[in-house]
């Protein structure tokens, strides 16, 4: 059997590497439109900053996958598949057979219809190349396009290497996707505290220059600058996928064991939407330990096995500086078009916060910030349970501020036994 994958990135190596454990004959072969091996995406503004060498962001060697016999095509873009003769060809004409097709490409960098996005000293901190002529760039202001993660640690690397730094964000708060405004804002000033301009509610028109970048200018100011890094998100990419007539949505449809509406081709990691693990709801989560299951899904299932996905769930970090936060499943806004009985619970200590989300007395979500931070997974714990969290909580009539997380661990624990 021959086991063709589309993308050296986590998911597709996941699926490889996972095949090679349980099979040494399988064939297998990873194309890439790239021209290194695995290495990741999310390491790239630690090494932007300074803060690793090159060698640390690469997952894989060359060595790995000739001792693991794993056929590795570099700078090959596949541009289209033909299920009927089970072969896909690359953008440079090259046609490779398969017998199981995992597509595990990832998205592109969403680039917004911005005049001027494609002047010199414009970057994105997504993929490797485009991270080390951003590291080689010489520059001394810098406007990052976009709050999500990616923008929010390039701001912080681009800190460290002395630049002046200015983040514009078109929603209402950084990080719209992950937190809620709330949590956010403290996140805000925590960035103003260490000398990042944070612009929320703001539209870029366009990125002034001629052969350099010289500025940048939004509907509320004019922004000197020499260097404009763009993080506005990642789109999956489904147009491959439907040159062999796959299902897509906003990514490509896979059902439970991964397989796509077309027979022996599969499908993992930011390329797909799947569902979420709590509420059944279709969603998007392109994180990388939801890659990482997806590709063991799907190995397992080429295989020869009966694998259920149970589903992709959101838990990210942001860390920056000093200042650590982290995020596990819906926001408030989230819920906005969910019907149940709803309930926010809030701690505070300092400049530690803790935000627990309720739905129906069980656990969807939760964002936290410094000390609650480092607890949060006995909420995550809770969510993936469903924990009634009415009937723990009608125990103790009121939580302390300080030492919170611990006090619901030791009543959720009490329960237990009693219960035992």
């Amino acid at each position: 059997m021959k086991v063709v994958i589309v993308g050296n990135g986590i998911a597709g190596n996941q699926v490889a590497f996972s095949i090679r454990q349980r099979c040494k004959d399988t064939e297998i072969c990873i194309v890439s439109a790239e021209a290194v091996p695995e290495y990741d995406p999310c390491s790239l503004p630690y090494f932007l900053g300074g803060d690793c060498e090159e060698r640390a962001v690469y997952r894989k060697q060359t060595e790995d996958y000739q001792k693991h016999r794993i056929d590795l095509v570099y700078n090959s873009k596949v541009v289209s598949i033909s299920p009927q003769e089970k072969t896909i060809t690359t953008e440079n004409g090259k046609s490779i057979s398969y017998d199981k097709l995992v597509l595990a490409h990832g998205g592109d960098l969403f680039i917004p219809p911005i005049e001027g996005i494609r002047n010199n000293g414009v970057f994105s901190c997504k993929q490797l190349n485009e991270t080390l002529k951003l590291r080689s760039h010489t520059g001394t202001r810098a406007v990052v396009i976009g709050s999500g993660a990616i923008g929010i640690e390039a701001a912080e690397a681009l800190k460290k290497r002395g630049y002046a730094v200015t983040i514009i964000e078109l929603l209402g708060w950084i990080l719209p996707a992950l937190f809620d405004e709330v949590t956010a804002k403290r996140l805000e000033t925590a960035m103003a505290g260490y000398g990042i301009d944070v612009f929320t509610e703001e539209k870029v028109l366009r990125i002034q220059g001629d052969d350099r970048v010289t500025g940048v200018v939004t509907d509320k100011r004019e922004i000197p600058c020499d260097t404009v890094v763009v993080a506005t998100g990642v789109v999956p990419w489904v147009a491959l996928a439907q040159t062999a007539g796959i299902a897509t949505g906003r990514g490509i449809q896979v059902d439970r064991t991964m397989r796509t509406s077309v027979d022996d081709i599969y499908a993992c990691g930011d390329c797909i939407e799947t569902i979420d693990a709590c509420t059944g709801e279709i969603a998007m989560f392109q994180l990388k330990h939801n890659a990482i299951e997806q590709g063991q899904i799907v190995a397992r299932n080429i295989m020869g096995e009966t694998v259920k996905y149970l589903g992709a769930y959101a838990f990210a970090r942001a860390h920056f500086f000093d200042t650590h936060a982290v995020t596990f499943g819906k926001t408030m806004r989230a819920t906005d078009c969910v019907l149940g009985d709803k309930e926010l619970i809030e701690k505070e200590n300092g400049s530690d916060y803790l935000r627990v989300i309720l739905l129906d007395g069980k656990v969807v979500g939760g964002q936290a910030i410094g000390r609650y931070a480092n607890d949060i997974g006995y909420f995550i714990a809770a969510m993936w349970r469903k924990d009634d969290m009415n009937r723990l909580r009608s125990k103790v009539r009121q939580l302390p501020a300080d030492g919170a997380v611990h006090a619901w661990n030791q009543l959720h624990m009490e329960q237990v036994l009693k219960t035992t």
